[in-house]
C-alpha cells in the first residue's frame, strides 16, 4: 500500500490508517465512553489506527484498532472500532525497521540496524508492527525487556522467500526475539517461524479469515518454476 493512498482504497491488514477530524460521525457500532475519550486524544494528535481483519459483520465499514499505552497497573489496552470509508484521510504502509529502530531500547539498536542492513543487502525490506511500531508512531512507552519485535516481510519470489527465512532463522532467537509474518501474494500472512520450521500446514491470516492451509499449495504463486523448498 502506498503511503499516499487515500480513502477510495480499502486498507490491507497491518496498514496504517489516519482518520479525518469528523471520525466520530462515521463510527459504526458502539465504543465505550472511556475508550472514546482516549481515541479522541489519540486521533487529535494525528496518530493512525491499524487496519484489522474484516469479518462478515463489518459490511462496508473499515475495522481498525488502536493499542493505547499500558495503564499504570501495566494493563494492555486495545480499542477496536469500525468506521465508514468517508472517515479515512489516508492510508500508509507499516513503518520500516530502519525507521522504527531508533525508537527501540538503546541496547537493541545495533542488532536491529545490522538486521536491517542484512535484509536490504538481500533485496528485502523489513517492516514492523506490534509494540515497537506503536512506540515509534506515538513516542510513548510500549516496549518492555520481554517484548518481541514483530516483523513483516513481503518476498516477490521463491528465492526472496528462502533468503528471508534464512535471515530470520539465523537471527531470530537473540535479544530481542524476532517474530512476525511473511506476506504472501494476495496479502495473506503466515508466521515466518512456521514456514522456517517446515510445517506441512500453516495458519494463514487473510484480510477476511484465518485458516489452516497446506504450505506447498500456499507457496505455489511464489515458487513459479523454482522448486520448493
Amino acid at each position: 500500500m502506498s503511503p499516499d493512498a487515500v480513502s477510495g482504497d480499502f486498507p490491507a491488514r497491518h496498514d496504517l490508517v489516519w482518520l479525518r477530524p469528523m471520525w466520530r460521525e462515521a463510527l459504526r457500532g458502539a465504543v465505550a465512553p472511556s475508550a472514546l475519550d482516549a481515541l479522541g486524544d489519540w486521533f487529535g494528535r494525528r496518530l493512525p489506527a491499524v487496519a484489522c481483519r474484516r469479518d462478515g459483520s463489518c459490511g462496508d465499514a473499515i475495522p481498525l484498532a488502536v493499542a493505547l499505552p499500558s495503564s499504570a497497573a501495566g494493563e494492555k489496552r486495545r480499542v477496536a472500532l469500525a468506521v465508514e470509508p468517508r472517515a479515512v484521510e489516508r492510508i500508509g504502509a507499516p513503518a520500516t525497521l530502519r525507521e522504527a529502530a531508533g525508537s527501540a531500547p538503546p541496547a537493541w539498536r545495533e542488532r536491529l540496524g545490522a538486521l536491517d542492513h542484512a535484509a536490504r543487502d538481500a533485496g528485502l525490506v523489513l517492516r514492523v508492527y506490534g509494540s515497537l511500531a506503536w512506540q515509534h508512531l506515538s513516542g510513548r512507552a510500549y516496549v518492555t525487556e520481554r517484548s518481541d519485535v514483530d516483523l513483516l516481510v513481503e518476498p516477490r519470489s521463491a528465492g526472496e522467500l528462502r533468503g528471508a527465512l534464512a535471515l530470520l532463522r539465523a537471527r531470530g532467537d537473540g535479544i530481542p526475539r524476532l517474530d512476525g509474518e511473511v506476506l504472501l501474494p494476495g496479502g495473506r500472512g503466515v508466521s515466518w517461524r512456521e514456514l522456517a520450521a517446515g510445517a506441512a500446514r500453516v495458519l494463514v491470516k487473510s484480510g477476511t479469515a484465518v485458516a489452516l492451509e497446506p504450505a506447498r499449495a500456499l507457496l505455489g504463486p511464489l515458487a513459479g518454476e523454482e522448486p520448493w523448498p
